[in-house]
């Protein structure tokens, strides 16, 4: 839930200004810490940060239409046993500045890439162990991280919802070929989501590197909803993969599986995960989470999470 922040009556004249500026920002955020183990030689068990976070957003009305909006956010700390929980630095995650009316919105900072925002919502295992895209059982990224990514210096636009279709572009200005381009990537996805049915076709060009394309499918038939990624890379080998999961809500408890396989040169790698949730509240679920990664080098990963999350 968001809250407002209201302004501070404060005496002084030379301190009212900054006060009442400040007077629509919202405070958001998710706290998600689990203990996790995995059955890996030397690997410590312990207490982890699942990727929380807290933000700060605000919006100004500049008429006609049209207003001002920004977002600084932060992850509170790292996902691994070592790292423990804390230790987070400000504005990591998506933090910008943009204009937003009629004509959707565009802004400039650091964001998540139209490619990654693509297929987010079919990542039924998103800052868990399970994670789709993080390789953190036996390094099997069923998503390729590498596109997936946030870009820290974007300028994006997004369209307005037209009939269900939404459009997403991005320039990434950071050239990390080294060859003094000033547009380093390039991103673009198209989204639909119209009632039970959810599709989506991503774009993705980094200059001199690589390029990658995926799509994405999500479909609920009443209490279940299943979802299927496919995504194609070219870095220093061809990379394929694709996934499938499915969920089923029960009242408060819903069960979720996931299967999906990489094809990477010689390398053939699959992870699956098996979880469940229980919602204490609309804001506060426990949750498990168990998978096995096989990254086709040496033995595979199984790993666990069990964990509290609650969004505000």
């Amino acid at each position: 839930m968001k809250k407002s922040l209201i302004a501070l009556a404060v005496a002084g004249a030379f301190a009212a200004p900054a006060f009442a500026a400040t007077s629509n920002v919202d405070v958001y955020g998710v706290m998600n810490i689990a203990i996790e183990d995995k059955d890996s030689s030397g690997f410590t068990p312990g207490v982890i940060d699942n990727v929380s976070r807290i933000g700060f957003k605000g919006t100004e009305d500049l008429g006609g239409g049209m207003k001002a909006v920004w977002q600084i956010e932060q992850g509170l700390g790292g996902n691994s046993a070592a790292s423990g929980v804390g230790g987070g630095s400000l504005a990591t995650r998506n933090t910008f500045v943009g204009l937003s009316g009629g004509f959707g919105t565009a802004l400039m900072g650091r964001h998540d890439t139209p490619y990654k925002i693509s297929t987010g919502r079919l990542d039924i295992f998103g800052d868990t162990v399970g994670d789709y895209n993080t390789g953190r059982l036996d390094g099997v990224e069923l998503i390729a991280n590498a596109h997936d990514a946030r870009s820290p210096s974007a300028v994006a636009y997004i369209s307005p919802d037209m009939s269900g279709l939404t459009i997403a572009a991005a320039l990434v200005m950071v050239d990390a070929a080294g060859k003094d381009k000033t547009v380093d990537a390039t991103s673009i996805a198209a989204m639909y989501a119209n009632g039970p049915l959810y599709a989506s076709l991503a774009h993705q060009d980094v200059k001199d590197v690589s390029r990658a394309w995926k799509v994405g499918v999500g479909y609920a038939f009443g209490d279940t909803k299943v979802g299927f990624v496919y995504e194609d890379s070219n870095k220093a080998v061809d990379r394929d993969s694709w996934l499938l999961n499915v969920a089923h809500a029960m009242g408060p408890i819903t069960m979720k599986a996931q299967y999906g396989q990489v094809d990477m040169g010689a390398a053939d790698q699959d992870a699956w995960m098996l979880g469940v949730d229980y919602n204490l509240s609309k804001r506060t679920a426990a949750y498990f989470v168990y998978g096995n990664g096989d990254n086709d080098v040496g033995s595979d990963q199984a790993g666990w999470n069990i964990g509290v999350k609650h969004s505000f």
